[in-house]
């Protein structure tokens, strides 16, 4: 309500969204592991097992992470180095 009456907007995504990112993420660390440093060809994003994030709960560092928008770098004050949101996203990395 604050954020309101001062003009400011908050913009967020479904659980969808999140997913689907997730998946592409993972598909292109995949790609650019297996690729050659002075590879020229395209990258061919593969399968991946999407039955962990397509089913069940997003991971609870999402969760938390999305009760704390100022830690988002499109935020022009954002908190990066925060403890609780490294802590958040190392969490997130090892769950990946």
């Amino acid at each position: 309500l604050m954020g309101k009456l001062k003009g400011k907007r908050e913009l967020t995504v479904d659980d969808t969204v999140l997913r689907l990112l997730a998946l592409r993420q993972q598909q292109l660390m995949v790609a650019l592991d297996n690729r050659g440093h002075a590879a020229q060809d395209s990258i061919r994003l593969g399968e991946l097992d999407e039955k962990a994030w397509r089913e069940g709960k997003l991971p609870e560092a999402l969760v938390k992470a999305r009760a704390h928008p100022q830690w988002s770098t499109l935020n022009p004050g954002a908190k990066l180095n925060q403890a609780e949101r490294q802590g958040q996203l190392e969490a997130l990395v090892s769950q990946i």
